[in-house]
């Protein structure tokens, strides 16, 4: 008893000091905000000026409730036995069983397609004149005419799209996981979404559903991305702000030495141009890639506003990835009039 006692005491002071290594490491990760920190805060040190107040990003208003779905037509007991020898009634009596009746969004979305399918084959098998015929007929009707509301409601409920346009403290790193599948992720949800406008419903894979919210859920890569963009949006516009109050004449006056602005140059190459702008240029690579897909999933959606309109809006020169484009270039420019004022090299 006494030798376990002391194994297993070793062993919680080795777990101990294991967790305490770990979260030293994740402490001292460095946010990639914190390059514009300390670009901003070595070049007001070094001017001898108060480093400017960080404008953030406004909050972007809730997304809008869609309106409610047309009434459905219902299938009676007694009619859903004359369906018995149809995968249809497999699919109606689980749905109207507690699981059904407990389903989320995602998963009363994928019902409706997948009730839509078999009904279409179920149909073939009927009386064209029967009275079921009509009822399915017209059940199927309704849930085809409300099939994009119910896709409305997971854009609106799903955390993992919601959550979206909410702000985060989250950033993402300098080499985040999960590109490539969130990318596949959003295809999969667009793919649905054509395909119900195009009214191609057999073409629709209801499971994609399901694994497209789970990538999304597992990377969070949409939330961080539009979060950081619109952060480092900020950073930048910050920035110029506060080199456009400087006298280029104080920097660099004429007849003098240059210390100065030797100085602020290195600090302009190596945090800006050698940390910022290396990451900026990745994220503009990412909204390059999704922007378009937000577009298609998002834009003059029932549940979507003006703010998130205007974010993702592919022909504004205001979308997200142009915004953080022009700020980019509006910081650079006064460093370019820096360089050739001042007759410094700026490699």
């Amino acid at each position: 008893m006494f030798n376990y006692t002391l194994n297993n005491s070793k062993n919680i002071r080795l777990f101990s000091l294991i967790a305490l290594c770990f979260f030293a490491l994740a402490g001292c990760t460095k946010a990639p905000s914190n390059s514009n920190k300390t670009y901003i805060e070595r070049l007001s040190n070094t001017l001898q000026t108060a480093k400017p107040q960080l404008n953030k990003p406004t909050t972007i208003s809730p997304l809008l409730l869609p309106e409610k779905a047309l009434n459905n037509t219902t299938i009676s007991l007694i009619e859903l036995a004359g369906l018995s020898h149809c995968k249809l009634s497999i699919l109606i009596s689980e749905h109207n069983n507690q699981l059904g009746k407990t389903a989320g969004h995602a998963g009363i979305l994928k019902y409706q397609i997948d009730f839509i399918q078999n009904a279409q084959q179920c149909l073939a098998t009927l009386k064209p004149s029967s009275k079921i015929y009509k009822t399915l007929l017209s059940a199927k009707n309704n849930k085809e005419q409300s099939l994009n509301h119910y896709f409305n409601l997971i854009l609106y409920n799903e955390t993992e799209l919601k959550h979206s346009w909410q702000a985060s403290s989250a950033e993402l790193s300098s080499s985040p996981a999960g590109f490539s599948d969130t990318v596949e992720a959003m295809q999969q949800l667009v793919a649905i979404k054509h395909n119900i406008e195009t009214k191609q419903y057999l073409k629709i894979s209801s499971t994609d559903i399901f694994k497209a919210l789970e990538i999304l859920n597992k990377y969070r890569f949409n939330q961080q991305l539009i979060n950081t963009a619109r952060l480092q949006i900020a950073f930048n516009n910050s920035a110029t702000q506060f080199v456009n109050t400087q006298r280029l004449a104080d920097i660099c006056p004429v007849g003098k030495n240059k210390k100065t602005a030797n100085i602020v140059s290195n600090v302009f190459h190596k945090f800006y141009l050698g940390e910022v702008q290396p990451y900026q240029a990745n994220l503009a690579g990412y909204l390059g890639t999704l922007l378009p897909l937000y577009h298609q999933l998002w834009f003059n959606q029932p549940v979507t506003n003006k703010q998130v309109n205007a974010l993702i809006d592919s022909s504004s020169k205001t979308n997200l990835l142009n915004q953080l484009k022009r700020s980019a270039k509006s910081h650079v420019t006064w460093w370019q009039k820096f360089y050739k004022t001042c007759e410094i090299s700026p490699i």
